[in-house]
């Protein structure tokens, strides 16, 4: 797939190189006598998102995330320090500011002044993200033009956790297609340029200072809904991320979430070791002449994001909720 495989630099902390990475190279990474961690903070959303900037560019020029966040998306719980951030890279129109509205089923919500983008919060504790793109594009987009992003991210700051010391990395969320709607000019839609998607990525890094891999990094990805397909693949596949020159691991997606399809409109869990997955992603990385002296020990997990990327005039929305990373240390 071309045009940089709808992936762009939208997440600034690569950009930027404002990665903190916290190297846990031992089984003393994390809270004392704890076999098990929970990497994903507040995954109930209780103290909301700080919003970025419309463009990464903005960060770059001002000195990095804390310093040019615009706004908290709070869903009037108050809170002054989110966990997270939701990042709005490439849109027309502003979240900043938006107010904060209920509706009858008892979510409340934020959509920017252009009706382009939403995002509620719901009782049983899930997020919706939505896209509607017919208000970002006046025509179809072309090869080289940025897209809009909806993503909510995540770093690991204290506690990445080393891949060589886990056990196990069980990873579970619950996804739900809410809304998909192709709202493309007959004839326009070309299948490498347009599309609607939500992938989840994690960075895998090597946090090794003594290893000749140094700070190497990949986009190591879990495929979810794409509108281009109905069923799930059994493929992985390695691609070249033009914006922030990084290769992109995907693992096949039916062993993540079974033989099952986005478009029924129902909720579909996962729950995974990743570790198997990521031993995989070292060996292909290594055909790719990357990661070659890395070892399971020097690779840690330092941040994550979800959510919408659509290069393609389509109006989508999904809702996520249960989004967990537990990693499980080795018993001595």
């Amino acid at each position: 797939m071309n045009d940089g495989k709808m992936r762009s630099s939208h997440f600034a902390l690569d950009i930027i190189g404002a990665i903190l990475v916290f190297s846990c190279l031992n089984s003393s990474c994390g809270k004392s006598g704890s076999r098990e961690i929970e990497m994903i903070q507040d995954n109930a959303y209780n103290m909301g998102f700080a919003l970025t900037p419309l463009h990464p560019d903005s960060v770059i020029l001002g000195g990095g995330f804390e310093k040019t966040y615009l706004d908290t998306l709070d869903f009037g719980q108050g809170v002054a320090s989110p966990v997270w951030h939701i990042a709005q890279w490439h849109s027309k129109f502003n979240l900043q500011h938006a107010k904060l509205m209920t509706a009858s089923d008892g979510s409340v919500y934020y959509v920017n002044e252009g009706g382009s983008l939403k995002v509620a919060l719901y009782p049983d504790n899930s997020l919706l993200l939505e896209v509607n793109a017919d208000k970002e594009y006046d025509s179809a987009r072309i090869s080289g033009q940025d897209w809009p992003h909806l993503l909510i991210e995540q770093k690991f700051v204290e506690n990445s956790p080393n891949v060589g010391a886990a056990s196990q990395l069980l990873f579970s969320m619950e996804v739900k297609l809410e809304k998909a709607e192709n709202k493309m000019t007959e004839g326009t839609f070309i299948s490498s340029l347009h599309t609607a998607q939500t992938p989840f990525y994690f960075i895998l890094q090597n946090a090794n200072e003594e290893s000749p891999d140094y700070n190497q990094k990949i986009w190591f990805g879990i495929p979810s809904y794409d509108y281009r397909f109905t069923e799930m693949n059994n493929q992985e596949t390695v691609s070249w991320d033009i914006g922030t020159n990084t290769y992109i691991y995907n693992v096949p997606q039916r062993p993540v979430w079974g033989d099952i399809s986005f478009q029924d409109k129902k909720w579909h869990g996962t729950e995974i070791d990743l570790k198997p997955f990521i031993i995989r992603s070292l060996l292909a990385m290594r055909e790719k002449d990357v990661f070659l002296d890395t070892t399971l020990d020097d690779l840690t997990i330092t941040g994550m994001n979800f959510g919408w990327e659509v290069p393609g005039t389509f109006d989508v929305a999904i809702r996520v909720k249960n989004i967990s990373l537990l990693f499980v240390r080795k018993t001595e």
